[in-house]
């Protein structure tokens, strides 16, 4: 049981260490915070069809953590609200100019970082990064049992 603990306590504290290593990185580059960075990527990825609802899905937040985060990337011009053809009800979410090239500067910004960081490191990150997608689907999974692992 100390073991999975240790596991816990480790890979915790090591997500709020890098997540304020590429922050900082980002914000010494001149690019947006990491948290605008993330809501960018769900809306680049979705291209079209993102609402808040794939924004709190894709994140792991909450609706209204994430509608939040809509709001300020919105005010600060990087997204816009279109009104949804197949929904009048909800509203798509839309990279504006703007956004694509903030996008595109913390993206490299944040790529060089993560490359600093774990080149040379001797960490198989492939295979971490593959080990940690099993345990995130396995949690879903258990959340909802219509998930297949």
């Amino acid at each position: 049981m100390a073991g999975m603990q240790n596991f816990f306590d480790v890979l915790v504290r090591y997500e709020t260490d890098l997540w304020a290593m590429v922050d900082d990185r980002l914000a010494a580059g001149g690019a947006v915070s990491l948290a605008t960075l993330e809501a960018l990527r769900v809306v680049d990825r979705h291209a079209g069809a993102c609402r808040v609802h794939e924004v709190s899905a894709d994140l792991s937040i909450t609706v209204g953590a994430a509608s939040k985060l809509v709001d300020r990337t919105e005010r600060a011009g990087l997204v816009r609200r279109e009104p949804n053809p197949l929904d009048r009800r909800s509203a798509l979410v839309v990279l504006t100019p703007a956004g694509a090239a903030a996008l595109g500067l913390a993206e490299e910004v944040a790529g060089r970082a993560l490359a600093d960081h774990l080149e040379g490191s001797g960490v198989d990150v492939t295979a971490l990064t593959h080990g940690l997608a099993i345990l995130r689907a396995r949690l879903a999974a258990q959340k909802d049992p219509e998930v297949t692992v």
